[in-house]
């Protein structure tokens, strides 16, 4: 099983689909645009940065969603896919992706609401481990019999 992260698109406004505007763009008549586009491709990448900055171990490499605007592309959306399968035969080691799994995605500043997702999902996986953990740790009824005397 795979958890994705994904940063919500930003929103472009319809008109920048319209042809005079387009036009207009590339005059640079709209710099506002520009801006905005550029420091929401900035908030993206932090975004999705942080992800990785935990842990790559258990991650996919960042995939990036580009819009055209005014002759350049622009990142308006972005997501990680966080592998959320089991260790085979291994519950710590599941344990401890669960947990750099909720660490990595709850690291960005802003968490988003798949972002909270997926750290529900690591601590649904940790409360499993744990579970396999204290049932390989609990001794089969009849090993020991105590005698008080």
């Amino acid at each position: 099983m795979t958890t994705v992260l994904s940063i919500p698109t930003a929103s472009l406004s319809a008109s920048s689909n319209n042809s005079a505007r387009d036009t207009e763009t590339r005059s640079g008549g709209n710099s506002n645009e520009r801006k905005r586009l550029e420091l929401s491709q900035a908030h993206i990448q932090r975004h999705v940065e942080s992800h990785l900055a935990v842990t790559t171990q258990h991650s996919s490499p960042p995939n990036y969603h580009y819009r055209p605007f005014d002759g350049e592309l622009f990142v308006v959306s972005g997501d990680i896919v966080f592998d959320t399968s089991a260790e085979p035969n291994n519950p710590q080691a599941t344990l401890k992706k669960a947990q750099l799994i909720r660490m990595a995605s709850m690291a960005p500043a802003g968490p988003t609401l798949q972002d909270r997702n997926a750290s529900l999902q690591a601590i649904m996986m940790a409360v499993q481990a744990k579970g396999e953990i204290n049932s390989a740790s609990v001794e089969p009824l009849g090993r020991h019999i105590d005698v008080l005397v």
